[in-house]
């Protein structure tokens, strides 16, 4: 996990200086703001693309039967301005709604699902903190009024942590192997061990 101070000039506003880097650094790279920090996220193994291509694609498809006018796209940055400053995540999947999108945008101020694909730096903490990156960015996810569930998805397992809102409360979930991954207002239910399709976690 490679992270970077915010430049000096800009620590009254991290978010501006945050986007000022990132139109300095070349489009295949994948930064973050967490905590005010800028921190480069790893570069994603063959299993973890195949995941998110897949749970994209069953997203997608259950958002189409149920027609909804929501989809899944991966990648989006997601500022989570004004709910918690000095936070920009970039989920590998998310759900937002289709009317946002406009040419040559690529933030958005929301998401009704947040997935991750756990690498080793997620589980790292970050400097001057007691949380790991992923704690922290599970809690963000959950601070913004639309979200509705959040995906912690394995590499290694067939297994992931599901959080869903209710109300003002979030329950969350541990789903391994064939136990059902089911999201109502998403349209989804399949099995957790679809979203490893075509990797060698396949088969448990």
């Amino acid at each position: 996990m490679t992270t970077l101070e915010t430049p000096p000039v800009q620590r009254t506003d991290p978010h501006r200086g945050f986007w000022d880097f990132i139109e300095t650094r070349p489009d295949e790279e994948k930064w973050e703001l967490i905590e005010g920090q800028i921190v480069m996220q790893a570069r994603p193994s063959l299993i973890h693309q195949v995941i998110v291509v897949t749970l994209q694609r069953l997203l997608n498809e259950a958002l189409e039967r149920s027609g909804s006018s929501w989809i899944a796209i991966h990648d989006p940055a997601i500022d989570l301005r004004p709910f918690i400053t000095g936070h920009t995540y970039v989920p590998d999947v998310a759900v937002i709604d289709a009317a946002t999108i406009e040419p040559d945008r690529n933030v958005v101020d929301g998401c009704y699902l947040a997935a991750e694909i756990l690498s080793p730096s997620d589980h790292r903490k970050l400097p001057g903190t007691r949380q790991t990156k992923i704690d922290v960015k599970r809690a963000g996810y959950e601070a913004l009024p639309l979200c509705q569930a959040v995906l912690l998805i394995e590499q290694r397992s067939r297994a992931l942590t599901l959080s869903v809102r209710s109300g003002e409360t979030w329950t969350c979930a541990r789903l391994t192997g064939d136990d059902r991954l089911v999201l109502p207002g998403f349209g989804l239910d399949c099995a957790v061990a679809d979203l490893y399709a075509r990797t060698p976690v396949a088969q448990g």
